[in-house]
């Protein structure tokens, strides 16, 4: 069975233009974010399927997630690509997929990119216990710029204190996985460092999955310009890496925003070395507006949770 590579980093820290480096490898190739690995195979993540609930899986995936974006030519037959399975392990489901998605693309080593499996390292490995896992980070404060512009307006629960808290949240997690896992699993890097220098880091990450390093990862906006559209949601990566976009937070944060994201979060920045800024207590009516948006965050996060439990909302 091929041995995964899984993109991890919570939302809007870079890992599309990683994605669209390792999908410039000829060896290599990551679908669009799948998603749905938590909610079909959570509770039991070794245990073989009955055939009507695999098909069932594969119907869905096909109907319902931006995961098959990039396939090329007819959706596989469920029952048939069921068939051909050597089990109805989830392992051998998913191997059995992703490799079919590769091999379009002449891509012999399959990966994915997904952000919400920051959270879930765990079950991943009970899956794949040979699976490596590629870790970028991000300036936080920059991650939440980013969030905020992108679903702020249209996401009603997306502000600067969830951006944070997620980011919190989502970074412990990973850590906690990555004591775990060890330096031949875990590989951890920067999205500043990666898109000033890029070719040092790609070369290094190579060497850790086991991969000759190929020139054209340093170029992923070529590849970017023939599956991007310019009007696209990651149109970005059609450009060449640039730094233009780090420490966006020292010219577009207020210091009440930074005052915020510092209360939540403060301690990971100073943690991975981030710089902070010395600015004071909150004001009375910052520490209202902080006791609001905590309590909006805890309501929903709760809500969120009982609708989960029910089948309402999958694991996100």
């Amino acid at each position: 069975m091929t041995r995964p590579i899984f993109i991890i980093g919570v939302h809007r820290s870079g890992t599309t233009l990683l994605r669209y480096m390792l999908n410039s490898h000829p060896r290599i190739y990551l679908p669009p974010e799948s998603d749905f690995i938590p909610r079909f195979f959570q509770r039991q993540p070794c245990a073989p399927m009955k055939r009507p609930q695999a098909i069932q899986n594969l119907d869905i995936i096909f109907s319902s997630y931006r995961f098959v974006r990039e396939w090329q030519g007819e959706r596989p037959d469920p029952a048939a690509f069921v068939d051909r399975l050597p089990n109805l392990t989830p392992a051998a489901f998913l191997d059995a997929l992703f490799r079919q998605y590769a091999s379009q693309f002449g891509a012999e080593r399959w990966g994915d990119k997904t952000p919400i499996y920051t959270s879930y390292v765990d079950l991943i490995v009970q899956i794949f216990p040979t699976a490596q896992f590629v870790h970028l980070i991000r300036d936080g404060r920059d991650v939440a710029l980013s969030m905020v512009d992108k679903w702020g307006q249209d996401e009603f629960h997306i502000d600067l204190y969830f951006a944070a808290q997620s980011w919190k949240k989502r970074l412990y997690q990973a850590f906690a996985s990555a004591a775990q896992l060890g330096p031949g699993r875990y590989y951890e890097l920067r999205y500043e460092q990666l898109t000033a220098d890029p070719e040092p880091l790609l070369r290094e990450m190579c060497d850790f999955m086991g991969e000759t390093f190929v020139p054209a990862m340093v170029e992923p906006h070529r590849l970017g310009r023939e599956r991007i559209r310019p009007d696209g949601f990651h149109a970005a990566v059609r450009r060449p890496p640039t730094t233009a976009r780090t420490g966006r937070w020292r010219r577009e944060m207020s210091p009440a925003e930074q005052r915020l994201f510092q209360a939540v979060a403060g301690h990971l920045l100073e943690q991975l070395g981030y710089e902070t800024v010395d600015l004071g207590n909150m004001p009375l009516g910052e520490k209202a507006q902080f006791a609001r948006l905590h309590t909006k965050y805890t309501v929903l996060q709760a809500g969120r949770r009982i609708l989960q439990a029910v089948g309402v909302f999958h694991p996100n």
